[in-house]
């Protein structure tokens, strides 16, 4: 009996440290189809190990894509890929804020992790304005949020 009661602790402590592995929405699993050719676009997804991706795919003309990301827990590891002059990704000191800014063409990426929380709230934009739904495509299916502004839990 007391072999049970150890391993029953050291499952709930073990899934306590896990993070939010089990907290992210289906909707959000697996990175959408990215269409190179297509109008310029932000794909986010979440994956296995527990990251969130959000990549910026632009080959037609210039665009700047921007942004804030929030969440009720904390952001950690995070990881910012082909990023060039003029982009940027930055942390706010509380770490529960994430401002970017992607220019140019091709594509830039930043990738992170979520402790402690359950929501992420986006507010995205294109060239200074709200970004067109049907330019965001989150999830393996690549739905579009209803606005530029939308949760996911």
């Amino acid at each position: 009996m007391k072999k049970v009661s150890c391993f029953i602790v050291l499952a709930c402590f073990l899934l306590t440290l896990s993070g939010t592995a089990f907290a992210w929405s289906d909707r959000s699993e697996g990175a959408p189809q990215i269409r190179i050719f297509a109008a310029p676009s932000l794909s986010i997804w979440h994956d296995r190990n527990d990251t969130f991706h959000v990549k910026s795919a632009n080959l037609q003309g210039r665009h700047v894509f921007s942004g804030m990301i929030q969440t009720n827990g904390r952001f950690f590891d995070v990881d910012e890929k082909q990023l060039e002059n003029g982009d940027f990704v930055k942390i706010d000191r509380d770490r529960n804020a994430i401002r970017f800014r992607f220019t140019g063409r091709g594509f830039d990426e930043v990738n992170f992790k979520v402790r402690r929380g359950d929501t992420l709230k986006f507010n995205l934009q294109k060239d200074g304005r709200d970004m067109p739904t049907k330019e965001i495509f989150i999830g393996r299916s690549g739905w579009h949020p209803k606005d530029n502004q939308f949760l996911l839990k």
